[in-house]
């Protein structure tokens, strides 16, 4: 059987993101605002460099000044909405062009949060099927095209607990998720052969962005905490976690 060396010699020779010694670099989409900005702290924090998605360029330049200010990383903003042709292939430019290991699907929308009544429109429905399924499939296949090409990396997809058990309330988002679900079953097996490890996290309400209107928000799920924990899970050398079902515990101080 080849050693990891030896397989990494076969693609180019390049070492694919493992461990801590080299300095690394992760892509985050919707990075400006919610969870994204928690998961660009907790990877500065830990040293990699950041490329940093979002639509909003005001915002993305206010993340990449608190960091650069308290980290000594690479900030590289990618100005880009997911939803459009245009924004999806400078999303994808980027990953090769900034030697990126890790890319983090974060990005995705909820109006039924916002709203009583079942959406009806269809172009609201694609919005949302757009931005939390196709979108990400498309950025998923690139990634695993550049991975596996260089030797391996890690895709982590923010999902949700919709994605596994359907809510009346949220019935075209919960859709979107069991479908981004679906296509991460289909193809995590024989990714992982070429080297990339697909982790997908099926969380419940974290107590930022789509969740922080609620009146129990202070009760949910700490958006700190589990972006440091997802860091952790892109360091390991001889396992990867496929998934994660993340709960609230109710007990946060």
């Amino acid at each position: 059987m080849a050693s990891p060396q030896e397989k990494n010699k076969a693609h180019g020779g390049k070492t694919p993101h493992r461990g801590t010694d080299a300095k690394h670099t992760v892509m985050i989409t919707g990075a400006s605002s919610g969870f994204g900005t928690h998961l660009a702290k907790a990877f500065a924090s830990a040293g990699y460099n950041l490329v940093a998605n979002a639509r909003d360029e005001a915002k993305l330049a206010t993340l990449k000044s608190a960091l650069e200010k308290s980290r000594d990383s690479k900030f590289v903003g990618v100005i880009a909405d997911i939803r459009s042709a245009e924004g999806l292939e400078e999303i994808k430019a980027a990953l090769a062009k900034q030697n990126v290991d890790v890319l983090i699907n974060n990005a995705g929308v909820n109006p039924e949060l916002q709203g009583h009544n079942a959406m009806s429109e269809v172009s609201d429905i694609q919005n949302v099927i757009h931005t939390n399924l196709s979108s990400v499939i498309a950025l998923c296949t690139s990634a695993y095209e550049y991975f596996s090409a260089r030797g391996g990396g890690t895709i982590i997809n923010i999902n949700s607990v919709a994605g596994l058990k359907g809510n009346y309330h949220e019935a075209v988002y919960s859709a979107s998720k069991f479908g981004l679900r679906g296509f991460s079953e289909a193809v995590k097996d024989e990714w992982l052969k070429r080297g990339v490890r697909m982790i997908d996290v099926y969380s419940g309400a974290i107590a930022t962005g789509m969740s922080s209107h609620r009146a129990d928000v202070a009760g949910l799920i700490d958006p700190s905490e589990l972006a440091e924990f997802l860091v952790g899970l892109c360091k390991t050398e001889s396992l990867f976690v496929r998934e994660l079902n993340v709960q609230k515990t109710g007990n946060r101080l």
